[in-house]
């Protein structure tokens, strides 16, 4: 019999009684970070500017590795010293001289970037930057399944990157038939995790989808598009002028103007991301415009606000009561329908 799985879509979670007087304790911190998100480590999300911004607000920030040299990576970021940034390498097979570098340049946050992070190729990336530096902080991943996480725990990683196939530039699961609904594999590797932080990746739309990767057991959750979508992150803008004609009491029209933003985003094992490369690289990611959704500053706001109304729904003061007292529920489709606006 198949395991029964599931993504955000298919559940909700369920309001507890609160003897909270007010949302406003609650307290959204989560350890030693700001609040329990991280972002990812794309090409357009990075910038200096919400690098900047993300660390001045004690949330945790990635340096892709899409660049020609660790020089060069190195150049593209800050270098004032950072426990919320995290630099990204690949394989220490490919990329040793590379991590040699960033050790030498005194860089301790270290990140492994591999699709497949249940590899030994990951895992000796992790033992050899461990044994290099031992007091580093190394996220790794991706994984889907517990014995994935266990072996990148075991080998000295500090958080690992839960989800394959779900992000929305992704096109790993329609290309290969690989991957494991996001829900699912945060829940299956939460029940093994023991000294690594887990983080969520992939999949999450919403600021809703962020709460209920915690709920299932997620410690961070890792947001790519929707960074990418705010001003600060570096993917060109464009605009589109839309005309609508209104009737207004079966007798007035009147014409207004729709001005719509959008910015560039894709996945890094897109066709565009790894152009020069394809006759090596298998293309699991698609390029595009997503609709700009303003300053990155309201954005993050607005996750805030919506943490701590979450909390609030949940009557728990911080995220250790919230794991205690929260419950999802399976939903039908009907549901998912009924969960979304409809002003129509």
């Amino acid at each position: 019999m198949l395991k029964e799985t599931f993504s955000c879509d298919d559940v909700l979670l369920v309001p507890r009684y609160s003897k909270l007087s007010s949302r406003k304790v609650c307290d959204i911190s989560s350890g030693e970070f700001g609040m329990p998100i991280i972002s990812a480590p794309m090409d357009k999300v990075y910038s200096k500017e919400l690098d900047k911004y993300l660390v001045e607000k004690e949330i945790p920030t990635t340096v892709h590795r899409y660049f020609n040299s660790y020089e060069e990576q190195l150049s593209a970021s800050y270098r004032d010293p950072s426990p919320y940034r995290f630099f990204s390498v690949g394989s220490v097979s490919k990329y040793k001289d590379w991590i040699d570098g960033l050790v030498d340049s005194n860089i301790s946050n270290f990140l492994v970037d591999m699709a497949h992070g249940d590899s030994k190729q990951c895992v000796d990336t992790v033992e050899y930057i461990k044994k290099k530096h031992p007091t580093a902080k190394v996220i790794a991943g991706n994984v889907a399944t517990s014995s994935g996480f266990q072996r990148l725990q075991r080998a000295g990683a500090w958080a690992i990157r839960v989800g394959i196939g779900s992000g929305s530039a992704c096109s790993t699961r329609a290309n290969t038939g690989f991957g494991v609904p996001l829900l699912t594999a945060v829940q299956d590797c939460a029940m093994v995790k023991e000294n690594a932080l887990l983080i969520a990746d992939g999949g999450i739309k919403s600021n809703g989808d962020i709460m209920k990767a915690i709920a299932f057991g997620a410690d961070l959750v890792m947001l790519g598009k929707m960074f990418a979508a705010t001003s600060l992150a570096p993917g060109k803008c464009f605009g589109e002028k839309r005309n609508f004609l209104c009737e207004y009491n079966d007798a007035s029209v009147f014409m207004f103007e729709e001005y719509t933003k959008y910015k560039e985003y894709r996945g890094m094992a897109s066709e565009v991301a790894r152009k020069g490369v394809l006759k090596e690289s298998s293309v699991e990611g698609v390029s595009g415009l997503i609709s700009y959704v303003g300053k990155t500053e309201d954005f993050v706001i607005g996750i805030e606000n919506n943490m701590r109304s979450a909390l609030g729904y949940a009557g728990a003061k911080d995220w250790k009561q919230f794991e205690k007292r929260v419950k999802a529920v399976r939903i039908s489709n009907s549901a998912i329908i009924e969960s979304q606006t409809h002003l129509k």
